[in-house]
């Protein structure tokens, strides 16, 4: 079977295991697969890193920057890859970052590979749920065609989010419509919001244009140190500048409430 086609049977499967809890309206059905096919792709940093990326002109792999390669991504044959989760910001020391409609994936079909869930947390920080062998194993089990993998996510938001605007704002809280808990629906336990949301990785590198690249987000007063991001405003890349208390230890609630609104109105609009 070629993998292509395993990532096809993979996502075959999961929709199959996603049971519903309460039926759903058709009104609900759309408002879920409205937002699942909307619903942009972001790569956060730090601002060293942001500038030298910016100097790139492209987000690369780890394979491609020459850098040394990390024992998760080496451990999940992922060091060509480069990263995005679906959704707002996820990962917890992003202090700037870069946010891509859903075009993007369009360019790289066949190419890509989403999982629901960060694959880099099951190399060693959490546990691979029953029957799966180990953390390789499944990821696996887990890896999904890209841009395909969006039926998955339209059924997580119909029956595992009270609403699409709580999937984007706590994608965690798993709950029915009706406000019922759920437990996670790929049996994962441990772990933070990671584990819950979803990873999409293409190959090698992803050029810094629009209309693919919507907004680079930075923290209010540093775009006057980068200038690299004139360049990107020039071409009709939004910048969007957040706001953090002086005495947060660090910016990555902030930034993550600023993506929340920017994704909302974007959707909504």
């Amino acid at each position: 079977m070629s993998v292509l086609s395993s990532h096809q049977t993979n996502l075959d499967r999961l929709l199959q295991g996603i049971l519903p809890h309460c039926a759903i309206t058709e009104k609900q059905s759309l408002a879920a697969r409205h937002w699942s096919l909307q619903m942009p792709l972001t790569h956060g940093c730090n601002v060293g890193t942001l500038k030298v990326i910016l100097q790139s002109e492209a987000l690369l792999s780890q394979a491609v920057v020459g850098k040394r390669i990390g024992a998760a991504e080496a451990l999940m044959g992922t060091t060509d890859d480069v990263f995005f989760y679906l959704g707002t910001f996820a990962y917890p020391t992003t202090e700037c970052g870069f946010l891509f409609v859903h075009s993007l994936e369009h360019d790289h079909s066949g190419k890509g590979v989403a999982t629901p869930f960060d694959s880099g947390a099951f190399a060693s920080r959490v546990p691979a749920p029953a029957p799966y062998l180990d953390g390789v194993d499944f990821v696996r089990n887990h890896e999904l065609p890209v841009p395909e993998y969006r039926q998955l996510l339209a059924a997580l938001i119909s029956h595992y989010a009270a609403t699409p605007q709580a999937y984007l704002q706590n994608v965690e809280a798993f709950a029915c419509h009706c406000l019922e808990q759920r437990l996670h629906p790929f049996g994962i336990s441990g772990g933070d919001r990671r584990t819950s949301t979803f990873e999409v990785r293409i190959p090698q590198r992803v050029p810094l244009q629009p209309p693919h690249l919507l907004a680079v987000f930075v923290k209010n007063g540093h775009e006057k140190q980068i200038a690299e991001l004139s360049s990107l405003h020039a071409l009709g890349v939004r910048i969007e500048r957040y706001s953090a208390d002086p005495d947060q230890v660090d910016s990555f609630y902030a930034i993550r409430e600023s993506c929340i609104n920017f994704i909302e109105e974007y959707i909504n609009s």
